[in-house]
């Protein structure tokens, strides 16, 4: 399977953001951060939807030319984003990009995209989540690569039974590890602050 047609991106855009309200609207340079994730993204040419809990602004929304989804989960968090959004996926897989990681870009979907290939051909068994590791432990699974049916399939599950972590989805799902490189941490950056935010580059 090409690239092109492989993997969706799924931007999460629906967020409470209770730390710092409208961060995906707060701009970065002259660009707002969902906007430039969604650029980052999608440059290699990959499709894109959006998941968001309600209408972006209309000046934001015309600089995103991809499918909105509407959150079918209420107060679910960035799991029922991802249920309802992978509905609306047709590609084998997607990269759930969480819309505040403005360092994110198409060169990690290419390097999970080439683990999920090797990993695929080593045991002849497809992967359901490429799921990136900090040398600490720590995951990111909302800068991750899943299979879009079994993802789907474990959040309706989940969430059927009040299980609202993306982590909690993840259970019985065949994870393979991508581990983060020292140049490569800078890009699961999330900003949380204004202070996060000053410090992220234009560009």
């Amino acid at each position: 399977m090409s690239r092109e047609n492989a993997v969706t991106i799924v931007l999460l855009a629906g967020g409470r953001a209770t730390r710092l309200p409208g961060k995906l609207t707060r701009t970065i340079g002259d660009e707002p951060m969902i906007v430039r994730v969604y650029r980052k993204l999608t440059g290699a040419g990959r499709p894109c939807v959006v998941s968001v809990r309600e209408p972006l602004p209309a000046a934001i929304a015309e600089r995103i030319s991809a499918p909105m989804v509407q959150d079918a989960y209420g107060d679910a968090g960035p799991l029922g984003g991802l249920a309802s959004a992978a509905a609306q996926v047709r590609t084998p897989l997607l990269f759930a990009a969480a819309g505040d990681l403005p360092n994110v870009d198409a060169l990690i979907v290419d390097a999970l995209e080439e683990r999920y290939r090797q990993e695929t051909q080593r045991s002849g068994v497809a992967p359901d989540v490429i799921l990136p590791r900090h040398p600490n432990g720590d995951v990111e699974p909302l800068a991750a690569l899943y299979d879009t049916t079994a993802l789907r399939a474990s959040a309706v599950r989940s969430l059927a039974i009040g299980q609202k972590k993306v982590t909690q989805a993840l259970e019985g799902l065949r994870v393979i590890h991508y581990d983060i490189a020292a140049a490569e941490a800078i890009k699961f950056i999330n900003v949380n602050t204004l202070q996060d935010l000053a410090g992220i580059e234009t560009g």
